[in-house]
């Protein structure tokens, strides 16, 4: 004589597989598997210190007064007058160690910004010759204002205006 006992048995057995293979599937899903060469961990701390590095530079200290009397950063300074050689030393020494280890960190900065006389976004290297021979680099950002009318930086247009300097970090 056939009961209801094999029914339930059945259905109960289907129920209890499908939430193992739904147990195993998210289980495997959400591991991650932690190996060295798959993280990128020196690319991730570069960009890291590039954007720190950036945002020290653009703090703006209460003691220096730009051209229209508002305090303007080291940043803006340094876009502002074209000074690249100045860029360069304080980047160089908030990176490392007081320019220790110098010789490990690589860059090349450029500034991008609007033409008003030609309606186009245009580009000025604001660092070292570019060079061919790098190795996997980062890119670090920062809009920066600029406060350019007096003229004192030749590319760009005699107005406030908001550049874009983009960093490309590389070790070796």
């Amino acid at each position: 004589m056939v009961n209801n006992d094999g029914q339930l048995y059945t259905i109960e057995g289907i129920a209890a597989s499908v939430l193992i293979m739904t147990t195993v599937y998210m289980v495997l899903n959400t591991t991650t598997v932690f190996t060295p060469g798959e993280t990128h961990v020196y690319d991730m701390q570069l960009e890291q210190l590039g954007n720190d590095v950036l945002a020290i530079m653009d703090i703006n200290p209460i003691w220096i007064d730009g051209p229209s009397g508002y305090p303007e950063s080291p940043l803006e300074q340094y876009i502002h007058t074209n000074n690249f050689n100045g860029f360069q030393q304080n980047f160089i020494d908030l990176a490392t160690l007081n320019g220790q280890m110098a010789d490990d960190l690589n860059f090349r900065a450029t500034i991008y910004y609007y033409n008003e006389d030609s309606n186009v976004v245009e580009s000025d290297d604001f660092g070292p010759p570019r060079d061919s021979t790098r190795e996997r680099a980062v890119k670090v950002s920062r809009w920066v204002n600029i406060n350019n009318i007096d003229g004192a930086n030749i590319n760009l247009d005699h107005r406030v205006q908001t550049v874009l300097l983009e960093v490309l970090l590389w070790r070796g």
